[in-house]
């Protein structure tokens, strides 16, 4: 197509583009890392679970023997760099009442996913021509779940019908019609705006509560006396987002503390730029911070919150656990510009105790109170019901303490996400090397026994993921400390560019869990591990930053991240044409949505389609 052709044709879309809605972003499954074959395990249960549906099915035994299965599959797939959905088989009997529901209940792996009901949810569907058409629609329960999306939201809870304009105890749900066969379709749900419908438990067709479970899709058939097998292929299903959500840089790069924020501009990026602030537990003290310089410069804002600092402790004592939630609500209430943050640091240390080493230890147990009192205040608070709440990272390398009823880093951390499960954003990594050795970085070298399986280097990094639950492995990482071990050297010898590079190449598996940003420790002059002024470190950096490492794994143009760069991308962008930047369509990220941006969508378009 001719360039001119195409600019009429944009301009055309543009005059009639009136307003878009969009939603908060959420990958809850992909289907990568699974083996094939795994049935009825990962996140949907086989077609026959159900008792509700079971009795409108031709064939409910074993899924090697026939139409019966909701497993992983290499046959087709839609994730940019994977490999893998969900295929899901199954027959009808010919019953005039025929559906199936397909539900999430309990599953051994992403059972009961947490969705918004404020925001939209897209799903990916392969239908091949064989497949008699249906009608789709979500069934969600109403868990009230304080769950992070994705994870866990209980399976208790009246179920409504969303998507549905018929359906109920006698008659099947007529959702959205499927009919495009033998290519990949998505289909999105605006939740606050699809009918609802009553299903179950005391269901009234009005969905209660600001989020809840996708516990189930309710597959209904267009022609019921259709018996021939349907087969699905399910794929990247996530929560859309909105223009109103911060700005998350798209880039890996990231510094502890501000101030080198101007040499990542001057390589043309943008950074994350982890904050350290002190709190104390005074509820009545009401003064915060303001990110928004940061934020509205393009850059990705992250607040560690302390009580304070050795010997004071990076908690206080439990006595004063509510008084510090309540200062920690205090702070986040009067702050603007930012939305994720972190309660404590490295809590497994001695250093970090109220009192030090003589103090009062942070035990796990202690550790998941104070941090729940301290969620719930922050997602409390209007205008961060959706805040990124995340666990303290612990001190990489530390060994137990048994006196203390303190395990070693690698249990601690595990025991502490095991507790808090569910209730938690996404996680927060320290990871370092012994050593100057750009090489080190790459190093298989483990410790010494009873430490052997843990890595002395960066890789360390690998063995903290590897603790996280499986059912929140679709959560963002960040690593927010690393550095060599010792003081910055001012020498530029690639260590600083060999970071970036294995968090690179960690991330091009869509199997891995996906690490947003790594923080270099640290730039102000405040301790020997600073790099302000060292110009050779510096160097390193500036040229690490001339790479695209990109945590983002939609394709360049995806300004909506539904994995597809279409008219809905380009709609949204022409809406903002001329605005300024630093948003989801600022795809340069250079501050101001224009031409550049529109030529690169241009450029990308039908990409993931």
């Amino acid at each position: 197509m001719r360039y001119e052709t195409v600019w009429r044709w944009v301009m055309t879309l543009f005059a009639a583009c009136s307003g878009l809605v969009g939603a908060a972003q959420c990958e809850i499954m992909n289907f990568e890392g699974f083996s094939d074959g795994l049935n009825g395990s990962v996140m949907f249960r086989p077609p026959s679970f159900s008792g509700s549906t079971s009795v409108f099915l031709g064939y409910t035994g074993r899924c090697e023997n026939g139409f019966n299965c909701a497993q992983i599959s290499s046959e087709q797939n839609h994730t940019p760099l994977g490999n893998r959905s969900l295929k899901v088989a199954w027959q009808f009997n010919g019953n005039a009442r025929a559906w199936l529901r397909l539900t999430t209940y309990n599953t051994s792996y992403y059972p009961n996913p947490t969705i918004s009901f404020t925001r939209r949810l897209s799903l990916w569907l392969y239908v091949p021509s064989s497949t008699p058409d249906f009608y789709l629609a979500l069934g969600v329960r109403e868990t009230a779940s304080r769950a992070a999306c994705g994870a866990n939201g209980s399976a208790s809870g009246a179920i409504e019908w969303v998507g549905a304009t018929q359906g109920d105890t006698t008659r099947p749900p007529i959702g959205k019609r499927i009919t495009q066969k033998d290519r990949w379709v998505q289909v999105v749900f605006d939740i606050p705006n699809e009918p609802v419908l009553p299903f179950a438990a005391g269901a009234n067709g009005i969905l209660d509560g600001r989020a809840g479970v996708l516990e189930h899709l309710a597959f209904t058939p267009v022609d019921p006396a259709q018996t021939r097998p349907y087969v699905v292929y399910l794929d990247d299903i996530r929560v859309l987002p909105n223009e109103n959500d911060p700005a998350n840089p798209p880039w890996i790069f990231g510094m502890h503390e501000p101030g080198g924020e101007f040499a990542a501009v001057a390589e043309g990026k943008r950074i994350w730029i982890l904050f350290t602030e002190e709190l104390g537990a005074d509820p009545n003290n009401t003064t915060g911070r303001d990110y928004r310089p940061y934020r509205e410069a393009g850059h990705g804002v992250i607040v560690r919150l302390n009580y304070g600092y050795h010997p004071n402790g990076t908690l206080p004592p439990s006595t004063l656990y509510a008084q510090f939630a309540q200062r920690v609500a205090q702070f986040v209430r009067h702050s603007q510009g930012a939305h994720i943050w972190i309660i404590g640091n490295e809590t497994n240390l001695p250093a970090e105790w109220p009192g030090g080493e003589s103090g009062e230890p942070i035990t796990v147990a202690r550790y998941v109170q104070v941090f729940r009192m301290c969620r719930d205040a922050i997602r409390s608070i209007p205008g961060h019901a959706d805040d990124l709440v995340c666990a303290a990272p612990v001190g990489t390398y530390a060994p137990p303490f048994p006196q203390y009823n303190i395990p070693g880093f690698l249990d601690y951390w595990e025991q502490m996400l095991q507790a808090i499960g569910p209730e938690q954003d996404g996680f927060m990594l320290h990871a370092y090397t012994h050593g100057s050795d750009p090489n080190n970085i790459f190093s298989e070298t483990r410790m010494q026994p009873p430490y052997d399986q843990v890595y002395l280097h960066f890789r360390v990094y690998r063995n903290l993921l590897s603790r996280i639950p499986p059912s929140l492995r679709h959560l963002p990482v960040f690593i927010t400390e690393t550095n060599q071990g010792e003081p910055w050297t001012n020498t530029n010898n690639g260590w600083i560019k060999n970071a970036y590079l294995e968090i690179h190449n960690w991330n091009q598996n869509p199997a891995n869990q996906r690490i947003y940003g790594v923080c270099l420790y640290r730039w102000p002059q405040i301790d020997p591990y600073y790099i302000e002024g060292k110009w050779n470190t510096i160097q390193d950096w500036r040229e690490a930053m001339r790479n695209e490492y990109r945590w983002r794994r939609d394709p360049v143009g995806d300004v909506n991240f539904d994995g597809c760069v279409d008219d809905a991308d380009l709609l949204r962008l022409l809406f903002q044409f001329g605005g300024p930047g630093y948003t989801h369509c600022d795809l340069n990220w250079d501050g101001v949505i224009d031409d550049a941006d529109l030529l690169q969508l241009l450029f990308n378009f039908g990409t993931g389609c």
